[in-house]
């Protein structure tokens, strides 16, 4: 048989996975025009925030929470048209000598650190606005939510208590999982009380001290699929996972959010605007699942073989200069999720995580080098007769690439995918 024969593992939704035998590609040179971008994930103390449900209030401490919710959330407002006027680029200095005793004096009846908080947030909201490249109206903050910070919280047991309008300390009773019991136990950031409907949540920050990073035996590459959510393979094809099954299953949901989107404009349907709603709120949440399994799996399989990450870097391209097909195949999963919950696991088990430039990694052949062709799905080559999934000779390019020395540079983020 010409080319090369691949066994792989297809990872569905509810689907473990499928052994089989591997045939591996001898590991090649790769040539000199490859550039290896030194995206390094540096490792120091981070930061793990966890949402825990609060369970039903008494009348009288939702009324209070209720109050304090709606007072942050204006106080948040006055920082923001405090922040326009300003008319500089904001940071906590210069905002806070500008306008906190005015806003201080409007908002007595809150904490001050939440005050503070609140300036906090609208920086945040305001250099957000700023960075977006489709600015439209000034920002306005309208989320249900307060913060404090974690001097003014205390934990105990399944009761998290913080100040509320008026100075009012009051206990609020949380569901603890068993699981995060200890979690409790490490040393507290931010916190923030979000009102979801007609529910409550506590999403607490932690700062966790993470493991010093191994020194990698091997890379895994990690190629963002055209048909698939993610591709997985290391440079002799040991390693040969394709996770699918889910795009498919967002493009279907898709075509019915089309329709009753459709329905709504049009007015032909009652209630289509609630079918939207519980429809969007079904693939976010699934995404974010899924995301969590992919990125879980990933990361314990590089652990257990000690490999390091290698993830193509895709910051910018839904804005840069590429082609449409490359833009689209962003849009069809939450893959910043996806690359975000792969970065922060990784941090916590110690394994090395690095990002390579991906520009060439489907049409060069993982075995020689050579630039080959697409015939549909599969890439040949022409020089050593390698026939190969497209995605999966791509994840074996990219696991390559992170053998290369690094360029010198600061390391980016791959937040802006």
């Amino acid at each position: 048989m010409s080319g090369s024969e691949v066994a792989v593992d297809r990872i569905r939704l509810g689907q473990g996975a499928i052994l089989g035998q591997h045939v591996a590609d001898r590991i090649i040179d790769t040539t000199a025009t490859d550039i290896l971008i030194n995206l390094l994930v540096k490792m120091s103390d981070m930061k793990l925030t966890q949402k825990f449900k609060l369970f039903e209030l008494r009348r009288r401490k939702k009324e209070l929470l209720d109050t304090t919710i709606t007072r942050f959330k204006e106080c948040v407002n006055e920082w923001l048209k405090a922040i326009d006027r300003l008319g500089e680029y904001p940071n906590r200095r210069n905002v806070h000598q500008f306008a906190y005793k005015d806003i201080r004096q409007m908002f007595k009846d809150l904490h001050s650190n939440v005050v503070q908080e609140a300036m906090n947030r609208a920086i945040e909201t305001y250099r957000a606005w700023l960075r977006n490249p489709n600015k439209g109206d000034k920002p306005c903050f309208k989320a249900d939510m307060v913060s404090f910070k974690a001097i003014d919280v205390k934990i105990e047991r399944h009761f998290i208590s913080v100040p509320l309008i008026n100075n009012e300390r009051v206990w609020l009773p949380m569901y603890v999982p068993p699981k995060f019991k200890q979690l409790l136990k490490q040393k507290i950031g931010r916190v923030q009380i979000s009102r979801i409907g007609d529910e409550y949540y506590a999403f607490i920050s932690f700062e966790i001290l993470e493991p010093k990073p191994y020194e990698p035996q091997g890379w895994i590459g990690v190629d963002i699929g055209i048909r698939h959510i993610v591709v997985v393979s290391d440079a002799e094809g040991k390693i040969n996972k394709f996770y699918d099954n889910a795009i498919d299953w967002k493009k279907a949901l898709g075509y019915k959010q089309a329709d009753m989107q459709r329905a709504k404009d049009k007015r032909y349907k009652k209630g289509a605007w609630r079918v939207l709603k519980r429809l969007s709120g079904r693939i976010k949440n699934l995404q974010f699942y899924i995301n969590h399994c992919i990125a879980k799996e990933i990361v314990l399989m590089a652990k257990e073989r000690r490999y390091g990450i290698a993830i193509e870097n895709l910051k910018g391209l839904r804005r840069g200069k590429v082609g449409k097909r490359h833009r689209k195949r962003l849009h069809k999963w939450a893959y910043r999720d996806l690359i975000n919950k792969i970065v922060y696991k990784a941090k916590l088990h110690g394994v090395p995580v690095v990002f390579v430039n991906p520009k060439g990694t489907s049409r060069t052949c993982s075995r020689c080098g050579a630039k080959g062709k697409i015939k549909s799905r599969m890439f040949v080559c022409p020089k050593c007769g390698l026939k190969l999934d497209r995605d999966l000779n791509a994840s074996r390019n990219i696991a390559k690439r992170a053998f290369l020395p690094a360029l010198k540079g600061e390391a980016s983020s791959p937040q802006g995918v």
